[in-house]
């Protein structure tokens, strides 16, 4: 079975409060792209699970998120059943682009079905909550509003078709967990705090397109001014390059904010020369680039 494992980016990110369980409370809406890796899967008559990556810096043991949703999905519902896993990463490590939880959904995915094991959706973003606030999306895929730590997930119209420019300085990862650390909330200024005014206009927008089913240009064309994301200072404080690459593609006119926890960048356009551009302007200049698209629905 050769499954695609896609990457995605939020469109609006607004970072709530600290809860006592140690995480984040948020609100975001999430967006897949056409980005992602592949990952291969062929079930094991001895009940083994091996995994294979050709990135040599990705773990290859429960510290892997893909390898650990295997494992979870087994010992609980599929005792005694084996597999190889191997992936192929396109999508960066460390981010922001939800890589490894996007692999983790995409084998619970594929294993309930190479597995006869009949799980439906609900079951599988229960499971996937388990190992990561972002997998549950990646059960859904498409447009999503995520709630609570991320992990509650309600699917939303598709935001239109869009290219997508991913940039960052090259060799730079951060860990989500070093961002949200140096978060700081009492600090946030009064623009900052205005991310729930922008979740809501772009949810509004969203809904609006999808019941009235009529042309969604208004979405995009609107969208630019609504991007939002509160975690972006926390990855500037870290990472001083990353305020260098947003003034340089704010200069070409394109408004770019960080995706998750960062590092990388990203701008939207409907002109996809200008993006092609400017992507190979940036990697001559020896940042990572990445264009891509939007992705109008995710996989069942």
């Amino acid at each position: 079975m050769e499954l695609k494992s896609h990457a995605k980016i939020n469109l609006v990110l607004e970072v709530l409060f600290r809860r006592p369980d140690g995480f984040h409370q948020v609100r975001t809406i999430l967006q897949e792209l056409e980005l992602h890796d592949i990952v291969y899967l062929k079930e094991f008559r001895d009940g083994s699970l091996n995994f294979f990556c050709d990135h040599p810096g990705l773990p290859r043991s429960d510290e892997n998120l893909a390898f650990r949703a295997a494992k979870l999905l087994r010992d609980e519902y599929a005792p005694g059943r084996g597999a190889r896993i191997e992936l192929i990463k396109k999508i960066p490590l460390a981010s922001g682009l939800g890589g490894g939880s996007s692999n983790a959904a995409t084998v619970l995915k594929g294993l309930n079905k190479l597995w006869g094991l009949s799980l439906g959706r609900d079951k599988l973003k229960e499971l996937g909550s388990r190992l990561g606030s972002d997998v549950p999306f990646f059960i859904c895929g498409g447009t999503a509003l995520g709630e609570g730590r991320g992990e509650i997930i309600r699917s939303l119209p598709p935001f239109p078709r869009a290219a997508v420019l991913l940039a960052a300085p090259e060799g730079l990862e951060l860990s989500a967990a070093e961002v949200y650390n140096s978060l700081k909330l009492d600090k946030i200024s009064a623009r900052e705090a205005a991310g729930a005014g922008k979740l809501d206009a772009l949810l509004s927008l969203l809904n609006r397109a999808g019941s009235e089913g009529g042309p969604r240009n208004g979405v995009f064309d609107a969208a630019g001014e609504l991007l939002f994301n509160n975690l972006e200072p926390a990855v500037i404080t870290l990472r001083e390059e990353v305020a260098l690459l947003k003034e340089k593609l704010l200069r070409r006119g394109l408004e770019a904010i960080v995706s998750g926890s960062g590092p990388f960048l990203f701008a939207l356009s409907g002109e996809e020369a200008l993006l092609l551009e400017t992507g190979a302007k940036l990697a001559r200049e020896g940042y990572r680039v990445i264009v891509t698209e939007t992705k109008r629905s995710g996989d069942v």
